[in-house]
């Protein structure tokens, strides 16, 4: 009888210690151990794609946390800059755009999101980007990182974007999936989690022509970072504690969902982001979600700068028409 207890309570201690790595007792997932509290609630932003899905566990933390997801950049930036939004996370391109339109009083914090951009085919027989001249793509995000990246890789092919190759831009990537899916011979530019969806539904027909980091890559020797968590410059400068602590529980969100594929698509689905455990767990490790803090802090900025000069050096106005000083980047 004793050793059937003492093998009980040993059980007992190896569920309690598990449990924090996954909901703590208030039903919030990631690190249970930091319990750190904010001065008031945060109001934060995120689109309804790998940057919403990163924060899903963070949506439990109520008494920290306001985090709204929207289907474009465009529904964010008034917010941010009127102070409705303390924190965003935006297209990379954005953080440069909206410090030279604010006069500094935006900054970027980190990437969160690496590549994850495809080009994606209804029955189209393409091969090469240089297939793609005369040929028009569906997309979503016009003045964003997609259409600054496409154009570049297609100028890389002697291409010119709105001459050699048109874009028809639609309202949101749910809606470019939608039109890739119902018409013959479409070409669509997506980023994940819409292109697992695509390929999920569209049978095998749908097929992933182009995965577009690979190719930046190539061209340009260097990671491409395609989401940026941003701040209003004032609330990084007075609230540095509170940025603190949702770059923590940020952190220890992303690794959840990084980590334990199979528990982040349920709550990935709970949360309303996907429609499908299946498909969110294929698409979780192609988001490529990642957060440079801390001692990383510095890894992220140059990353961010070589981006944001490789993207002036095409077209100035990516980033609002001038080249952002070392002010765009959050010191910590």
């Amino acid at each position: 009888m004793k050793k059937l207890l003492s093998l009980i309570l040993i059980l007992a201690a190896v569920a309690f210690v598990a449990t924090g790595c996954g909901k703590d007792s208030d039903g919030n997932r990631g690190n249970s151990q930091d319990q750190a509290k904010v001065s008031e609630i945060i109001k934060v932003a995120a689109l309804n794609g790998p940057t919403g899905m990163a924060m899903a566990p963070m949506t439990d933390m109520a008494e920290k946390y306001n985090i709204s997801t929207y289907q474009a950049p465009t529904d964010i930036v008034p917010k941010l800059i009127s102070g409705e939004v303390d924190v965003a996370a935006l297209p990379s391109n954005m953080a440069a755009v909206l410090y030279n339109k604010t006069k500094g009083q935006v900054v970027a914090v980190s990437p969160m999101v690496m590549g994850v951009l495809h080009i994606l085919g209804n029955g189209a027989e393409i091969e090469s980007l240089a297939d793609l001249k005369g040929k028009t793509v569906l997309a979503s995000g016009k003045g964003g990182t997609p259409e600054y990246v496409l154009q570049i890789l297609l100028e890389k092919e002697g291409l010119t974007l709105g001459k050699d190759v048109e874009v028809k831009w639609m309202a949101s990537h749910a809606d470019v999936v939608g039109a890739l899916l119902t018409t013959e011979k479409a070409i669509a530019l997506l980023p994940e989690p819409f292109v697992s969806t695509a390929l999920a539904k569209g049978g095998e027909a749908t097929s992933d022509l182009f995965d577009l980091n690979t190719l930046w890559e190539n061209a340009t020797g260097q990671p491409l970072p395609m989401g940026v968590l941003v701040a209003r410059k004032e609330f990084a400068d007075n609230k540095k504690a509170d940025l603190d602590v949702l770059l923590k529980d940020l952190q220890a969100s992303v690794d959840f969902i990084n980590e334990d594929s199979d528990e982040a698509a349920k709550l990935i689905v709970e949360k309303g982001f996907l429609g499908d455990e299946a498909v969110a767990k294929k698409a979780i490790p192609n988001c490529h979600l990642t957060l440079f803090a801390g001692e990383k802090a510095s890894q992220g900025k140059e990353m961010l700068k070589t981006f944001n000069e490789t993207l002036f050096g095409a077209n100035p106005e990516a980033l609002g028409g001038a080249m952002p000083d070392e002010g765009l980047y959050y010191a910590g």
